[in-house]
């Protein structure tokens, strides 16, 4: 089975929360260009960068689920990049303040990071014990 077809053999909860972090994280290519003095120009540096950890994120992804399958180690990807990155982005808050569009996008991205980090710690963790397979 393709990793696809076990999220969607899942808990539904799970399949929505999957859903709502992908649309969460491809919401930043709205801040990628704005316009701004009768130009286009680049737009939010914290959304090229949380786009780009997604890359990573994705390669470390395929080749732990193509070496060991569905298993909780999966969310070491999660681990490796959005640590720093949520880390980063507590420290970029203040510049954008909760007012604008941006700034509440960019707290939405940050809690949703978070949570993620949360689950993904822990089957890291469960995983590292023993208790690999998702149940």
């Amino acid at each position: 089975m393709t990793m696809e077809e076990h999220i969607a053999a899942g808990p539904q909860w799970v399949q929505h929360w999957i859903q709502w972090m992908t649309v969460v994280n491809m919401a930043a290519v709205l801040f990628l260009l704005r316009w701004k003095d009768g130009r286009i120009r680049w737009g939010y540096v914290e959304a090229l960068v949380s786009l780009l950890t997604l890359v990573p994120i994705v390669v470390v992804m395929t080749w732990l689920f193509n070496s060991y399958g569905y298993v909780r180690l999966l969310g070491l990807a999660h681990v490796l990049f959005w640590t720093p990155l949520a880390i980063w982005l507590w420290t970029r808050l203040s510049r954008h303040p909760l007012k604008s569009v941006f700034g509440v996008y960019l707290r939405v991205l940050l809690a949703t990071i978070v949570i993620s980090l949360a689950f993904d710690y822990a089957d890291v963790a469960r995983h590292l014990m023993g208790d690999t397979k998702y149940s």
